[in-house]
């Protein structure tokens, strides 16, 4: 009987999921007696879906994707897919596909013996083999590129050929260590969405690890943004972004407006000489930080209080710097001593706000954020 195709062996993307396909508990790397790579991650991962996990260099990401591929023993803690505990596995009994950084291809093999090699390892029939190596090979759109070799490719080639052999093993789990990196911002886009409809039309829980915010809020479930080893926040991209855990997360996540102020209760804080309304805070009276998107913020002529919604935050400033990105122009705006950006959409009227302009910066209490110190 003929073996099925990849599609169908795997789960369906709308199928039931199942909570704690993947599951860490407590997982801890260390080396030596004192230095933590990774500290305590706990999370759970359902069935078919494909977490990001995020962060700045050396947070311990590759560290903990590493540990989940077998590659790198674990100090401490359980990693256990579909209710084994496979913590002390080798990385060959585990079943997973591997996507390198730099793809790790074998220079001196064709296109079609790369995808095959996981293959031969495992003593696929060599007519099965080379059905799954077609198959895998158009999944990932290089029908026809099976006799080239690697060193003949573009960079984005090379990178789908090493997504061709992760996948054709038909993994329970695909692990990608920042396999976008390499690439150019244009193609890094493409592969971004070509990835995320791959992992969704087989429905292979994937653990993707990135240090490009963009990545992770446009490619994953649930993102989990570490920050010296430990887990800082784990949740779904909206609530990473919009509802951050932490002043670091908030400043890593997308860019902010970091400022000082002072909590004077749950839905207030003092800036200079003026209060503001903030979203509700359990951070405790006294010195504190309030966090502001750049883009959440408008910008007005200067006009009378009355006129303004008390409901609304605003403090008048000066434009100092004006800079044109494209998609969007970001101003620098000193209201006071400090500085707030300011990001503003563009028209193709051209821009309007000159820098020396007097204006009102105005936002919701619901986008400032404040934290503790």
């Amino acid at each position: 009987m003929q073996a099925q195709s990849l599609v169908q062996d795997a789960p369906l993307a709308g199928a039931p999921t199942t909570d704690g396909f993947l599951k860490l508990i407590g997982v801890t790397k260390r080396y030596g007696s004192a230095i933590n790579a990774v500290t305590d991650v706990n999370l759970d991962l359902p069935r078919g879906k494909l977490l990001g996990l995020l962060g700045p260099s050396g947070c311990g990401k590759t560290t903990t994707l590493r540990m989940i591929a077998g590659l790198l023993p674990i100090t401490d803690g359980q990693i256990i897919v579909d209710g084994e505990d496979i913590s002390h596995k080798p990385p060959h009994r585990r079943d997973f596909g591997l996507v390198f950084q730099n793809y790790a291809l074998f220079p001196h093999l064709t296109v079609a013996e790369n995808v095959a090699f996981g293959l031969d390892m495992r003593s696929v029939p060599k007519a099965e083999a080379r059905r799954r190596v077609a198959e895998a090979l158009e999944l990932v759109h290089l029908p026809g590129y099976g006799d080239r070799k690697p060193r003949n490719m573009s960079g984005g080639q090379q990178q789908r050929v090493a997504l061709a052999r992760a996948l054709v093993i038909q993994p329970r789990i695909l692990l990608l260590d920042e396999p976008l990196s390499n690439l150019d911002a244009k193609l890094r886009d493409d592969m971004r969405y070509e990835i995320r409809e791959i992992q969704q039309r087989l429905g292979i829980t994937t653990v993707f690890v990135t240090h490009d915010q963009v990545e992770a809020l446009t490619m994953c479930d649930v993102v989990g943004v570490m920050q010296q080893g430990r887990l800082a926040q784990i949740g779904t991209p909206e609530d990473i972004y919009e509802r951050p855990a932490s002043l670091f997360v908030a400043d890593f996540v997308g860019r902010t407006n970091r400022l000082d102020c002072e909590v004077l209760d749950d839905r207030h804080v003092r800036m200079g000489d003026a209060v503001y309304s903030c979203a509700p805070t359990k951070a405790a009276p006294g010195p504190a930080q309030a966090a502001i998107r750049p883009h959440r913020i408008s910008l007005t002529p200067r006009r009378d209080r009355a006129l303004i919604s008390y409901a609304t935050n605003s403090v008048a400033g000066i434009v100092t710097r004006v800079t044109y990105v494209g998609d969007i122009v970001q101003y620098d705006v000193d209201i006071g001593g400090l500085t707030l950006k300011v990001e503003a959409p563009t028209h193709g009227e051209g821009q309007r706000i000159a820098i020396g302009q007097q204006l009102l910066c105005e936002w919701s209490p619901a986008n400032m954020i404040v934290f503790g110190r």
